[in-house]
């Protein structure tokens, strides 16, 4: 039990210092668990970010996903803005790691602005982002 827990304690700050790589942010991130599911374990950091994009304010959330049982894919983190009086979000960053830890997708850039979903992952996101209004 004392090596899963130093082994879920190192993975945490190995993916802290991943964050701070694609992010180019110098603090780390203060993950708080917010949803497991069968699909895996969801965590979004404390420190999100108000800030102004062509007039609408929006919060800009680092989202990291754990799955469990997926063949190829074990994690990956994602920075998301999220207009939260429109109820939209979009994906800047998203790095994707294999079962392996090696990178399977990196990218940069604004994707389009999505309504979120009806996915309760999407939902308890935009909520965790969005709540402090």
């Amino acid at each position: 039990m004392k090596t899963l827990l130093q082994r879920s304690y190192a993975l945490l700050v190995m993916i802290g210092f991943l964050f701070f790589m694609i992010t180019d942010k110098a603090e780390c991130a203060d993950w708080l668990m917010i949803l497991e599911n069968e699909e895996g374990v969801f965590y979004a950091d404390r420190d999100t970010a108000l800030k102004n994009t062509a007039s609408v304010k929006v919060k800009e959330a680092r989202e990291l996903s754990v799955l469990k049982n997926h063949k190829v894919i074990q994690r990956y983190l994602e920075v998301v803005e999220y207009d939260c009086n429109a109820k939209k979000q979009r994906v800047n960053h998203i790095l994707t790691y294999n079962t392996s830890g090696e990178v399977l997708l990196k990218t940069n850039g604004n994707a389009p602005w999505e309504n979120i979903g009806t996915d309760q992952k999407a939902k308890v996101f935009f909520d965790s982002a969005c709540r402090q209004q």
